[in-house]
């Protein structure tokens, strides 16, 4: 396997991203990819330190790319730059350029995250259905369905500063809405994993559960005894989803010992 660490010029944020890239060395046929988002305290690196992930990815043939989102919950921000149209666009476009060994076809790209970037999961996958074949959120549900004002908060000017004053749920913004679009459309609909730990609020769903269950999603839901928001919680999902959700554990490959 090969590990990099590269800074990615962006021309739709004019900055340089951090992006980690784990690749199967010497590959014979295209692969599929799993790309994932970090929580809001983070960074790109925190799967790679905090997790199997390498491991599991290597054993399983699969690439793994992870971009760093910096603050703004994976979306176009309101007052700020578009990172959603980066990483659902630029990012997927860009980095299959450098590496044609990536495989192009919806049903062999899946979005995870943690944390609000189980919101970004869910928002990118539901913005780009025909980009991504399925959705791993891990901890996190839908950030922008609530009213946001600056209360003076550092919480509260920074859900401003990427959603406005008010409340986006009706909005490109809204992990609902952006389902419901779909669904009038009639899809494609991505397959969607969502997890969480018993000791933490989601515990519950975070109120998406009865919500996909009336859609033309295939959507499971699952909570982990024992854990709650941490990382403890996010290794055993990510693994979950990889193999009991999306069956990548059965791929054969000749990429490790």
């Amino acid at each position: 396997m090969a590990m990099m660490e590269m800074n990615l010029y962006s021309e739709v944020l004019d900055l340089e991203i951090p992006v980690s890239v784990i690749l199967p060395q010497n590959p014979d046929h295209p692969l599929k990819t799993i790309w994932l988002y970090h929580g809001s305290t983070g960074d790109h690196t925190l799967w790679l330190r905090y997790t199997s992930l390498e491991r599991y990815v290597r054993e399983r043939g699969l690439a793994a790319v992870i971009p760093t989102g910096h603050k703004s919950l994976f979306t176009n921000m309101v007052h700020g730059q578009n990172y959603g149209t980066f990483l659902g666009e630029e990012l997927v476009a860009r980095l299959r350029q450098i590496f044609p060994c990536l495989s192009a076809a919806r049903e062999d790209n899946f979005v995870c995250g943690l944390s609000n970037g189980a919101y970004g999961a869910f928002r990118i996958g539901l913005r780009y259905p025909d980009t991504f074949s399925a959705i791993g959120a891990f901890s996190g549900g839908d950030t922008a369905d609530q009213y946001f004002t600056d209360d003076g908060t550092y919480r509260g000017r920074r859900h401003v500063i990427v959603f406005g004053e008010g409340c986006p749920a009706e909005s490109e913004h809204g992990v609902k809405y952006l389902a419901r679009k779909l669904a009038k459309q009639g899809g494609p609909y991505p397959r969607i994993y969502h997890a969480a730990g018993a000791l933490e609020p989601s515990g519950s769903g975070d109120g998406l559960t009865g919500f996909f269950k009336e859609l033309p999603f295939e959507y499971r839901f699952e909570v982990f005894p024992g854990v709650g928001h941490e990382w403890r919680l996010w290794d055993q999902a990510v693994l979950r989803y990889m193999d009991d959700f999306l069956k990548l554990k059965g791929i054969k490959t000749r990429y490790y010992v």
